[in-house]
Order: structure tokens, then C-alpha cells, then sequence
């Protein structure tokens, strides 16, 4: 990855927050980030390559963050979220072998 490349990449990710300043809009900071992404992705112009080693580790870092920050939003002492807890495992359970056997089925076909 060159440095204009990065470049790029921090000038696009600057899109999200530019369009979400107009609060009549209502526009999520994730949106414009995402239409950047497609338009200089594999589905636009391909000036970015998703290939690229750095770019993938970027991206793992990228994630990983977001589902940090997101983690630190969770109220893991509300008692709401302690009883729904068995639920929500079974479900997620559920929500895996469902999965499962649809993937096995698409292979299949």
C-alpha cells in the first residue's frame, strides 16, 4: 500500500462524518463511508485493492475497534440483560445451526 493509497483511504473515511453534520438529513456517519467504499472499491472505479495485505490488516484492525467500542456500550450490569441471557444463548445456538444447514444446502445445490 503506497502512501496515497492511505491517503485515499483516511480522506474517504472522512466522507461518513462530513454527511452526517447536516441534522436535517439524518444520515448515519456509516453511510457515507460505505458509498465511498463502493464507489473506489471492487464495485466502482477499483482504485482500491481489497487484496492488498495492509489494506486486510487495516480492515481486521478496523473491526476489531468497532466491535471493541461496541462491547464497551453493553450494560453488562443491568439485570434486564442477566435474565436474558439463557434466551439469548439459545437463540444465538439456534441462529448457528440454522445457518449451518442452510450453507450445507447452498453447497449442495
Amino acid at each position: 500500500m503506497t502512501f496515497a493509497t492511505l491517503a485515499l483511504v483516511v480522506a474517504l473515511g472522512l466522507i461518513g462524518p462530513l454527511l452526517a453534520l447536516p441534522k436535517q438529513l439524518y444520515l448515519p456517519v456509516l453511510l457515507g463511508e460505505l458509498i465511498a467504499g463502493i464507489i473506489f472499491g471492487t464495485t466502482g472505479f477499483r482504485i482500491l485493492d481489497p487484496t492488498d495485505p495492509i489494506f486486510v490488516f487495516l480492515a481486521d484492525m478496523g473491526f476489531a475497534l468497532v466491535m471493541f467500542a461496541a462491547g464497551t456500550h453493553v450494560p453488562v450490569r443491568d439485570p434486564r440483560v442477566r435474565t436474558a441471557l439463557g434466551s439469548g444463548a439459545a437463540r444465538a445456538v439456534l441462529v448457528g445451526v440454522v445457518a449451518a444447514v442452510a450453507g450445507w444446502a447452498v453447497a449442495q445445490a
